[in-house]
């Protein structure tokens, strides 16, 4: 399945849960060198087969054997060695006889019944075992991803959490026979399992996967998380991984400070200055690094906090995610620089999703920063986007009509709309920024409107933006819209 199918599986696979977030990732696979002893059969060679039909006939001495097959003692010696030790026939001198004599045993019979002969055999196995379900994968390693493509794609790792590395006694000798069987289908080699001596070698790979985060409609603190693989869920996958702790590792406990935000819960920490006041406020008043990684979203003081929310630097991401998976009608983004490192496979993914669902989508970007920029000029060196970003998003535009990705040149405006739901005006750069919670501390403040005429207005200032451009506080029917709003509320 691709990315898209995945997704729109996934979406309605759990009743009672919404689908909040995904992430393309790997699920850990060892990949084990062992060591292991086999039992293997393989088609009787030509003078063997010779040597021994020659003694069935009755020759039993060395010489006469030489005579027979018309071979040198030199080629001769080494085969009734071989025979010797594979217990395929006796060379040995009876009591009270002057010459050792070559003589046929029960197996070499049965040798020579079937054509084939059978030898315990010391070799080196490359196998696929799944850190999480403790159980062999029957697939070969080029199939998996080493940690550092992994980390060029900006796939996420699954960690194993506390899961400890594999040892012989956890692996299925009945799998690994089975392994075996598959191993040589087709050949005229067999082999049977005797032993697996030891591991000689790990090395951690990864799977390719979607891991979804589900929360519960219910209970908005409740989140889980799952894989999905080009074959379905992987369900025991994500029953071992929970068992582990998992959950925790990839940041869904995040999620559920995010979940309030996204449906719209406020959660009051503190008052801070009604908006009217706060273009006048001192730089002392904005909130520390520290306030930015650990206080979450409050309401304004004097706004119903049901329709405006006020967001730090790691809330904005949320919304953004939320605007991709949730939007139906419309989306709108304005950020003054775009890339790829954001504008990613998951971004274009799931921006693609809402295209083919005849989503409206519209993305403006660009700040001329002046005769400086791309010259290597402090300050003045930032594209507006980046070559990547623009190729994949230049390709979607060339595929949807209805999408429109318009540069606009000299905004520092940041803005999102999803439908009529909710609106931010921020300082957060949507398109160039992350803004993982584990990254340095940054400040970073918007404002999210969930009503739904100041959603409509902002909606409305940043189209005429993108239609006519900015030309000034007075020129510029992008500026008078974006007054007229303002006062009106």
């Amino acid at each position: 399945m691709s990315l898209e199918q995945i997704l729109e599986q996934a979406s309605t696979a759990r009743p009672g849960y919404e689908l909040a977030a995904f992430r393309e990732a790997g699920l850990p696979v060892y990949v084990l060198t062992l060591r292991v002893l086999t039992l293997e059969q393989k088609p009787l060679g030509p003078i063997d087969e010779g040597v021994l039909r020659a003694v069935q006939a009755g020759l039993s001495a060395p010489e006469q054997l030489v005579s027979f097959l018309g071979l040198s003692a030199n080629v001769l010696n080494p085969v009734l060695a071989g025979l010797t030790t594979t217990e395929q026939v006796n060379y040995s001198r009876a009591v009270g006889e002057s010459a050792a004599k070559v003589t046929l045993t029960a197996k070499g019979k049965t040798t020579l019944i079937e054509l084939s002969t059978t030898r315990p055999q010391e070799r080196t196995l490359r196998v696929c075992f799944d850190a999480l379900t403790k159980q062999l994968l029957f697939i070969s390693p080029e199939q998996l991803f080493k940690p550092r493509e992994l980390k060029e794609m900006g796939f996420v790792e699954v960690p194993v959490g506390q899961a400890k590395r594999p040892e012989v006694e956890d692996i299925s000798l009945q799998e690994f026979d089975r392994f075996l069987q598959i191993q040589r289908a087709g050949l005229e080699e067999k082999r049977e399992l005797l032993a697996i001596r030891r591991v000689e070698r790990r090395e951690l790979h990864f799977l390719g996967c979607v891991m979804a985060f589900y929360r519960s409609q219910a209970n908005r603190n409740e989140v889980d998380v799952a894989f999905w693989r080009e074959d379905g869920p992987a369900l025991e996958h994500e029953n071992r991984f929970r068992a582990l702790g998992g959950p925790e590792l990839v940041g869904a406990n995040l999620l559920t400070m995010e979940g309030a935000l996204a449906a719209g819960t406020a959660q009051p920490e503190r008052p801070e200055r009604p908006i009217e006041n706060r273009a006048q406020a001192p730089l002392s008043s904005a909130p520390s690094a520290e306030a930015n990684a650990q206080k979450p979203s409050s309401a304004v003081e004097g706004d119903d906090p049901l329709t405006v929310q006020s967001v730090l630097c790691h809330e904005h991401p949320a919304l953004l995610r939320r605007a991709l998976l949730k939007s139906r009608k419309r989306l709108l983004i304005i950020s003054p620089w775009i890339r790829h490192q954001v504008v990613n496979w998951e971004f274009i993914a799931s921006l693609e999703a809402l295209l083919r669902a005849n989503v409206t989508v519209h993305i403006g970007y660009g700040l001329d920063e002046g005769e400086g920029a791309g010259k290597g000029v402090p300050g003045q060196s930032k594209i507006p986007i980046t070559e990547r970003a623009e190729k994949d998003l230049r390709g979607l535009q060339s595929k949807y009509k209805n999408f429109h990705l318009v540069y606009v040149g000299n905004t520092h405006r940041k803005l999102l709309v999803s439908d009529d739901e909710f609106a931010v005006t921020t300082s957060f750069n949507w398109l160039s920024f992350r803004g993982d919670p584990k990254d340095r501390p940054r400040d970073e403040y918007g404002e999210v409107f969930r009503k739904a005429s100041q959603v409509e207005k902002r909606y409305q200032a940043g189209m005429v933006l993108l239609e006519e451009g900015y030309r000034g506080a007075t020129g510029g029917a992008g500026a008078r819209q974006v007054g007229a709003g303002r006062r009106a509320e």
